[in-house]
């Protein structure tokens, strides 16, 4: 690897690392006690930021595998074995999305607070099976 080539890399782990740190500095204020936002919106956000960094860690996981490929020498493979996460990549930062807007609607209704956040919590289960069925997908195709 020639010296340009890990300058390169290198810039790519500095911009990563800070997009993370921005990331979780965006996520603390979901994660606070102090009253704000309605207890199902709340619940939402946390677990669509949960959501998120599951997809980051996966994405982190397909660029690893990628980038030790490339190193190989084998160019070709990076391409065929790098995206085997790719399903439960998607469906998973998807999760910061569709959580909150769930949590948005329910607030549109006529529905108490304590029904909104039992079905924004049940939503939230039914998403996190969904990331695990496309985690068992994706590792046994």
């Amino acid at each position: 690897m020639s010296s340009g080539e890990k300058f390169v890399q290198m810039i790519i782990c500095i911009v990563l690392f800070f997009a993370v740190v921005v990331l979780v500095l965006l996520a603390r204020p979901a994660y606070r006690r102090e009253p704000g936002p309605a207890p199902s919106l709340r619940l939402a956000l946390r677990t669509g930021f949960a959501t998120l960094f599951i997809g980051l860690a996966s994405g982190a996981a397909m660029i690893a595998r990628g980038v030790t490929a490339v190193n190989s020498g084998q160019q070709q493979l990076a391409y065929q074995v790098g995206g085997f996460l790719k399903p439960v990549h998607a469906v998973s930062l998807h999760g910061i999305l569709v959580l909150p807007a769930i949590a948005w609607l329910l607030a549109r209704t006529r529905w108490d607070e304590a029904r909104r956040t039992r079905v924004v919590a049940l939503a939230a289960v039914g998403y996190g099976l969904a990331i695990a069925v496309a985690l068992v997908w994706s590792l046994t195709r």
